[in-house]
């Protein structure tokens, strides 16, 4: 991994990592409005599907061949967009945007176990102490919860979804890098991968776009919605694949735990998220595993020259 290479990686997942922060605030305020969080979630893939659409197109780069690699393509689709997406959002109708952000960044955990099963391949110790402190902090926020969200009659089962959420997460992360890997000196065919699988995951939500519940019916829940669709679904999916290209499996998924804090600060903004020593000790100690494994991958980089 080239300087060069590993400095891409780690902007381009900062950039991602961002965007995400909005996504939970994003769909916690349209479960507290009630919207029909099924639609959400399927609406918000076929605007993606479309950012990818006009891009490739104006790239003259637009192609429909699904065979490539179809099989990972599916599982892509299927496990890590489809029902990571539908377990996301139906978890926002039971617990903050912030608690289903920490229960999505378990993801590691999954990640290290698909790297072992398959690749036989163990964790560094920097990662595993990265790992460690990033738990430790998910400890004390899920510590502190009844400081900083209001506990629903299906807590438990908003828990037992958000654990599902990480672990279908874990599923994108680990399949998506192998996709796209080889791929870091041609972003456009990184871009195509991505249509098509929004595409194939847009057409097997459709259905959800039927289902009963209430629609949008005001201009900030459609703004929200179509942010969704375009930042979340489009933009933050393409540098996180950008980002996976460049940087090792298990360091990736580990940064993506600073979601937390973003999200955090997003929630305090926009949906009056009081702050607790509980919130504040666990962030800073995923601040410091993010801080960690950015500078394992720099060192990384520098045995590389």
């Amino acid at each position: 991994m080239t300087a060069s290479n590993a400095k891409k990686g780690l902007i381009f997942a900062f950039i991602a990592l961002f965007l995400w922060g909005i996504h939970g605030p994003a769909g916690r305020y349209l479960a507290l409005n009630n919207v029909n969080m099924y639609f959400v979630a399927a609406l918000r893939f076929f605007i993606g599907a479309a950012v990818f659409f006009f891009f490739l197109l104006f790239k003259k780069r637009l192609s429909f061949n699904i065979k490539e690699e179809l099989p990972l393509v599916l599982v892509i689709s299927l496990v890590g967009v489809a029902g990571n997406s539908v377990l996301y959002h139906l978890t926002l109708k039971y617990l903050s945007g912030t608690l289903v952000m920490i229960l999505e960044n378990l993801s590691p955990i999954f990640v290290f176990l698909l790297v072992l099963l398959f690749d036989k391949e163990k964790p560094k110790f920097m990662e595993i102490l990265s790992l460690g402190l990033s738990i430790i902090g998910i400890i004390i926020i899920v510590l502190g919860k009844e400081k900083f969200f209001d506990l629903k009659e299906n807590f438990y089962l908003g828990i037992i979804l958000g654990v599902f959420t990480g672990m279908t997460f874990g599923f994108y992360v680990y399949f998506s890098s192998k996709l796209v890997r080889p791929l870091h000196n041609d972003p456009i065919k990184i871009i195509s991968y991505l249509f098509k699988i929004f595409l194939i995951t847009a057409v097997l939500m459709s259905p959800l776009l039927f289902t009963k519940g209430k629609m949008p019916d005001s201009f900030p829940e459609w703004f929200w919605l179509v942010e969704m669709g375009i930042f979340q679904s489009g933009l933050a999916y393409i540098f996180w694949n950008y980002a996976l290209s460049f940087l090792p499996v298990n360091s990736a998924s580990i940064l993506f735990l600073l979601t937390i804090i973003f999200t955090t600060i997003n929630e305090i903004i926009f949906l009056g998220l009081k702050l607790n020593v509980f919130l504040i000790a666990g962030g800073i100690l995923i601040i410091i595993s993010g801080y960690l494994i950015s500078s394992h991958i720099n060192k990384q980089r520098g045995k590389a020259e």
